[in-house]
């Protein structure tokens, strides 16, 4: 993320350098308002991809726990999995993976380069982006999902437990 912002202040200084190379400033707008925008809608997917990290880590801890737990009361646990845990992870390992396949075959922006191509570049890139970004949203609804459901769970479990074992200690 350091390298495109790096990256973005210097092609943004080579478009002011170049501004005056006979294309029209309408048209030197136009790409440059959509560079922004596709700038802006990286800097969401690194945000999401962050949190989708984050998020895959809790979805681990969730399954190691719940393991630990279907280990240990394996009748409580009849009939219970992890695989929409799992599942979720998935779906974040394959929104991280589609990220940085596109940051790797996003091509930069050149100011130079004739206008119309130079929009079709940029609406390419930003087409990829707007993909990549609602992959993140559907993973990251579906890991929530998950970890809520499975925090639930466990909290139900965890007070049936506690219930029985009262019952138990009262004996």
């Amino acid at each position: 993320m350091k390298h495109f912002a790096i990256f973005s202040v210097l092609m943004i200084a080579a478009a002011v350098l170049i501004a005056g190379c006979g294309k029209s400033d309408e048209f030197k707008k136009l790409e440059s308002d959509m560079y922004a925008s596709v700038t802006a809608m990286h800097d969401d997917g690194m945000s999401l991809m962050s949190k989708g990290s984050d998020l895959s880590a809790k979805i681990d801890d969730a399954i190691a726990m719940y393991d630990s737990m279907a280990a240990k009361y394996p009748k409580q646990f009849e009939g219970q999995s992890s695989d929409d845990l799992k599942a979720a992870k998935e779906k974040l390992s394959a929104a991280t993976t589609s990220m940085k396949k596109w940051m790797c075959e996003m091509k930069p922006y050149d100011p130079t380069m004739d206008h119309v191509q130079a929009m079709a570049q940029l609406t390419n890139a930003k087409d990829g982006v707007t993909k990549v970004k609602a992959d993140f949203q559907d993973a990251i609804n579906a890991a929530t999902t998950a970890l809520i459901s499975h925090k639930a769970f466990a909290e139900d479990m965890a007070t049936k437990l506690a219930t029985g074992v009262k019952k138990v200690a009262k004996k």
